[in-house]
């Protein structure tokens, strides 16, 4: 920031409260300070570490394998070529970081805080004439009417009833199949709403599903595809220097990064990408559905995406 060792021992002498401003208001534009959060670009790229290691969880989008240049291996299906820029973009931060078996924090705790308000994810899986073996299955997300119930250790409750939102904007549906267990999808569009405090609506682009059905009716997978890089900038910057501070996720840096690797659909003016590739864990219980058009209830499945790459 250009200030001399007595302006931060100033700073530094009611630390931490006397600090919040001057982290926000830390760039520079026409050489007047500027809320970086707001202005990523006010500051000079960071250059934060990304993550130059061999896997990443998600799929195969851009067709060329083995081949491309900046392509994973998905640790549980070896496939090649996995895109998952976003987690290159931001799998060297702790809280941003999970596993196939534990949630990465910081995204865990934005879809914990918000799922006792935000409808629940429902997944609908149609045309099962085998839950193992099935050509030819309907595979529908949409939300519900209303929030997951919690059970005593604070999961989601499962085998609860739900109301179907038949809200049109945000009904996908794609074909799909299940061989030995594992159900894929066809390529499609995904648009779901979430809550501001995450990721206030989730787009993909060329979206892939696959689930593993399990014996008890619970699912775990994947959700692929090219989303846009800016929501996600906005889901972390929006809390300023307190996400900022608590989650040691440096802001402009992450803005740099996933602007650096974001790798699919260039904006005609400008040339800039402006989707990146990403890999979300969804996992998901068993669950009814009420449709509003009729008084069936369906067998489906309650489901909680989680960031896989992250």
């Amino acid at each position: 920031m250009g200030k001399t060792p007595q302006q931060q021992e100033a700073l530094f002498k009611d630390f931490p409260a006397n600090m919040y401003g001057a982290v926000v208001m830390r760039g520079k534009i026409d050489g007047k300070p500027a809320n970086v959060y707001i202005n990523p670009t006010s500051e000079p790229d960071p250059h934060v570490h990304t993550v130059v290691g061999k896997y990443a969880y998600g799929f195969n989008l851009d067709g060329k394998g083995a081949a491309s240049p900046s392509g994973f291996e998905d640790p549980e299906t070896h496939e090649q070529g996995v895109n998952n820029q976003l987690f290159r973009a931001l799998g060297c931060f702790i809280s941003e970081r999970g596993t196939a078996t534990t949630r990465p924090t910081y995204p865990a705790i934005q879809w914990d805080m918000t799922r006792d308000q935000q409808p629940a994810w429902l997944i609908e899986i149609s045309g099962m004439t085998d839950p193992m073996n099935s050509d030819n299955v309907t595979v529908s997300i949409y939300p519900a009417t209303g929030p997951i119930t919690r059970n005593a250790a604070g999961d989601p409750q499962a085998d609860m009833t739900f109301r179907a939102d038949p809200n049109p904007r945000v009904q996908n549906v794609v074909h799909g199949r299940i061989k030995d267990g594992v159900l894929t999808t066809d390529r499609f569009e995904f648009h779901m709403l979430q809550d501001p405090f995450g990721v206030t609506e989730y787009r993909f682009k060329d979206a892939k599903l696959r689930f593993q059905m399990n014996p008890d009716g619970s699912i775990k997978g994947m959700l692929g595809g090219y989303t846009p890089w800016k929501p996600i900038y906005v889901s972390l910057a929006v809390g300023g220097s307190v996400n900022e501070l608590n989650t040691s996720i440096y802001m402009p840096g992450v803005y740099y990064e996933l602007r650096r690797f974001a790798d699919a659909y260039p904006d005609p003016t400008t040339g800039q990408n402006m989707y990146i590739s990403a890999g979300y864990r969804i996992e998901a219980i068993p669950a009814f559905i009420v449709h509003p058009s009729d008084t069936k209830v369906s067998d489906a499945i309650d489901a909680a995406p989680k960031l896989a790459s992250r």
